[in-house]
């Protein structure tokens, strides 16, 4: 599917099922108070929250306008871009712009609309840039189109993995004389990513064909589904694409959509305004009005949208969603990762597995709602690991629940259990109190084993004998870690040395690519890395050593390709010099379709914030798994080209394609270890 715009987040959330009723409507003011009460403060109007609203019933070059037209015009999406706004009023006391029911625009300080004639290509991207132009950190940005949508088939770029790029159709969409019309999902891709890099909240809205990818099409054969276009995307001079950095931002996005790829975006009888109204659009404004969900993260916004819209018969069309979903409305992301899980008695199944790090014995906080888990409020309990999968995880809840749980769990990892052992250290302090308050701290970190000569090494700072620092066998610093004595030192050491057993536990992870096995039913996948200006379907020769050499500031471009005889998902991580872990492929928040074989998918162009050894772990499963949870930031500097620690030869061992031994091929998924040097 496609990089950055809308793709599948199959969520449930039946804890706001016993909160929400069928029976008599509840007015916006008794609505307003219950969110304010829920919240526990005084009436306040969202802040930093501006918008773009987009809704386009009638087309310039539809069959209505041009009787060879491929397409009809559309009768709900303009009176769905007006009562979207007006839920946004109620419900967040947004004091948005008021299009007159004579015109076809408005703007005001917080947001702009354009509807039908006005909603042309150039009016939607220049209002889209203005708005980006003039916005900063910790604003949010949300986007909202609702209207005609389609697909083109791309064989070019292959940064889809589905092979079509998505577009939406302005007013001008579709001009006989084959002039560009369509805003395709790439062009919309590079202006959320420029919003992003300014710490912009990037949130879009798309109530249309193909924003999943999707028709919408409704019970008397009203469609928003346009024939797949023939006309390429336009080449346009824009502004110079913004490389993606390997490293932390501030800003983040979030996409949803109204049905997944494929699906049907389906339309209702609407009782208020226009003819018709969006399933999706509906559940959206329902949702919104429940109590407490202005504080709702995306995700449980969602979940409870996909609830609806199953509820009210229309079970072939699931909404979808991706980005940073534990983020809500006009707020920063949040750092929790949650995961799905589901009760059957009190059997409680993670849908994480080895793959996604899960280990046996760590443990989970269970709770009703996404909200909850990130709120870290309402616990339902605790439960651990017991038994494990590539991709699912089976727990042992800790305590006997006060209440029967709930079918749909949500929960988040509070201790992360590595086998006793694990991490071999040397305490190589010559004495004095500082050995034995290090001694005393490593005997406290359950995972580490001490010895005379391991991988990791905690010694004084050459400059000063009070300071303490860890560091690799070889001398490699890793980390400062201060006086040994400060009441931090025991949980800035565990962190340290978690960072690094993390990275081990990782890299165990790889397996031994079977290429040619008739009896493989993974793989092989090819990753590649390289300056960009190579062809997707074929990888520059690596440099000396059979290693990739990449100049800092150099603009690179990360392929895959399934050389496998089946469908598969396939992850691309990457492990920095300073011990953080970055997903690549797909991005943070993206659930992509399986890979096709011989297919290529690249992301690009990215940079690197840090020179040194980079390792890119790809991994490849018949099933979808959780990668992001592997993510981390950096724990310090080291040089991991050098090979000579057993930390660095188990680096360096992967990037020959060899594997730990005690680590088989489990089940349909693969592993593999390729590397790159950043000077």
């Amino acid at each position: 599917m496609k990089p950055g715009w809308a793709l599948t987040c199959t969520l449930a959330l039946a804890a706001f099922l016993s909160s929400c009723t069928d029976e008599a409507p509840v007015e916006a003011d008794q609505v307003r108070s219950a969110l304010l009460s829920a919240a526990g403060g005084d009436e306040e109007t969202l802040e930093n929250v501006y918008g773009l609203f987009v809704g386009i019933d009638r087309y310039q070059f539809s069959r209505a306008q041009l009787s060879s037209a491929e397409f009809e015009d559309l009768r709900g999406a303009v009176g769905d871009t007006r009562r979207f706004k007006a839920a946004l009023r109620d419900v967040y006391g947004l004091e948005l712009d008021e299009v007159p029911q004579d015109d076809c625009r408005s703007e005001n300080a917080l947001s702009s609309t354009l509807l039908d004639a006005c909603a042309t290509r150039d009016e939607i991207l220049s209002a889209l840039d203005q708005r980006i132009e003039a916005l900063g950190p910790g604003d949010t940005l949300l986007f909202y189109f609702a209207g005609h949508g389609s697909q083109y088939r791309d064989d070019e770029n292959f940064d889809q993995d589905s092979g079509y790029n998505g577009t939406i159709l302005p007013y001008d969409a579709r001009n006989p004389d084959g002039s560009p019309g369509e805003i395709f999902d790439i062009e919309l891709k590079r202006r959320k990513d420029r919003a992003t890099a300014k710490g912009i909240y990037f949130v879009s809205v798309f109530d249309s064909c193909n924003s999943g990818t999707a028709t919408r099409d409704g019970a008397s054969g009203q469609s928003r589904s346009v024939p797949v276009s023939t006309t390429p995307p336009p080449v346009t001079q824009e502004p110079v694409q913004e490389p993606v950095t390997v490293a932390a931002d501030e800003g983040y996005w979030v996409h949803l959509a109204a049905a997944q790829d494929g699906q049907e975006a389906q339309e209702a009888v609407s009782g208020e305004i226009g003819e018709r109204a969006g399933v999706f659009t509906n559940a959206l404004i329902e949702t919104l009005h429940m109590p407490a969900m202005r504080h709702a993260s995306f995700g449980d916004i969602i979940s409870e949208v996909q609830l609806r819209v199953s509820r009210m018969g229309h079970t072939a069309q699931v909404p979808s969603a991706e980005g940073e979903l534990t983020a809500a409305l006009g707020s920063r992301a949040g750092s929790a990762i949650v995961f799905n899980a589901q009760a059957q008695g009190d059997a409680v199944t993670l849908e994480a597995g080895s793959l996604s790090g899960m280990t046996i014995g760590s443990r989970f906080a269970l709770y009703h709602s996404q909200t909850d888990a990130i709120a870290r409020e309402n616990s339902l309990g605790t439960a651990a690991i017991a038994a494990l999968t590539p991709t699912s995880a089976r727990l042992e809840l800790e305590s006997e629940p006060g209440d029967p749980l709930p079918q749909q769990l949500f929960a988040e990892e509070i201790a992360h259990f590595f086998a006793p052992e694990s991490l071999q250290v040397s305490n190589r302090i010559s004495g004095g109190v500082s050995r034995g308050e290090v001694s005393d701290a490593l005997a406290e970190i359950a995972f580490v084993a001490v010895v005379p000569s391991g991988a990791i090494q905690i010694t004084s700072a050459p400059d000063n004998p009070a300071s303490v620092r860890l560091q690799a066998s070889d001398g490699t610093l890793l980390a400062e870690l201060g006086d040994a004595g400060a009441p931090t030192f025991v949980a800035r050491l565990e962190a340290e040395l978690t960072k690094i057993a993390r990275v081990n536990q990782l890299l165990s992870l790889r397996t031994t690519t079977r290429s040619g096995d008739p009896e493989s039913e993974v793989g092989p996948v090819e990753f590649c890395i390289a300056q960009e200006g190579y062809r997707a379907s074929s990888c520059p020769a690596p440099d000396a050593g059979g290693i990739r050499q990449i100049a800092l500031g150099d603009m690179t471009f990360a392929t895959v390709i399934n050389r496998g005889r089946e469908p598969l998902f396939v992850y691309v991580l990457a492990i920095d010099p300073l011990n953080g872990v970055i997903q690549v492929l797909p991005q943070t928040g993206e659930i992509d379709a399986k890979l096709e074989p011989d297919r290529p998918y690249q992301r690009g162009p990215i940079s690197f914030a840090e020179p040194g050894a980079y390792r890119f772990v790809t991994i490849a499963s018949d099933q979808r798994i959780r990668v992001d949870a592997l993510r981390q930031s950096g724990s310090g500097m080291r040089d991991i080209a050098a090979c000579r620690s057993p930390l660095e030869r188990l680096l360096c061992s992967a990037s020959k394609g060899t594997r730990d031994p005690s680590v088989g091929a489990v089940g349909n998924w693969l592993a593999n270890v390729s590397s790159a040097v950043v000077s």
